[in-house]
């Protein structure tokens, strides 16, 4: 009998830094975000999407099963399992708290209003009295820890910033806000690709 090898391979390490891209264009069925050479979103296809910007110390994904075991009285272990519910998030604490466009996405009530005047101009968010959730994509995208110009991409259909906005102002520390993109489903799509993807470019790592 031959020795099972050993997967040790640092090219299937994830290492930073990545970005957060807010509002990016929303594939169709069996497709994925379009990129650019240098990873981030192409502009042609994703006309509206919004750079996060600096974050505190990077970003989080988080998917979570909640998983029902069934029992009975004659076994001592459960017999049967399922899939009940299951959530994904992107999380994080983001710096530029002065970028308006983003502000509008992450108040969900909010409306962002400019006036380019030069001398009677502003940038102003209102907020109060929408009952409608705003939602919109949210794409995490990290370059390939091999070197090659190559990426992976996290990417949720449908979210909301279920953090609000709420941030601190000190002169002992720098401005902060947190984000959590909850991603919900879009029930048109397949079930199994309802809520977002995970991709990498080129051709698959060896298992």
């Amino acid at each position: 009998m031959a020795a099972t090898p050993k997967n040790y391979n640092a090219n299937q390490i994830v290492l930073g830094p990545c970005d957060v891209w807010v509002n990016t264009a929303l594939p169709a069925a069996s497709s994925r975000i379009v990129l650019a050479s240098n990873g981030t979103p192409d502009d042609a296809t994703n006309t509206n999407v919004i750079h996060l910007g600096l974050t505190e110390a990077g970003v989080t994904f988080e998917y979570t099963p909640e998983i029902q075991d069934f029992t009975s009285d004659e076994l001592t272990a459960p017999h049967l399992s399922r899939l009940i519910s299951e959530s994904a998030r992107i999380t994080g604490n983001f710096l530029q708290v002065f970028n308006w466009s983003l502000l509008e996405k992450m108040t969900v009530g909010g409306t962002k209003n400019v006036d380019t005047n030069t001398s009677t101009g502003y940038e102003e968010l209102t907020f109060g009295g929408l009952s409608t959730i705003s939602t919109f994509p949210v794409a995490l995208i990290g370059k390939d820890i091999s070197g090659t110009d190559q990426y992976w991409v996290i990417h949720l259909y449908k979210t909301y910033n279920k953090a609000g906005f709420s941030f601190t102002v000190t002169r002992r520390d720098q401005s902060k806000a947190p984000f959590e993109f909850m991603g919900l489903a879009i029930t048109s799509r397949a079930a199994g690709d309802q809520i977002g993807n995970f991709w990498h470019m080129g051709a698959a790592n060896a298992a």
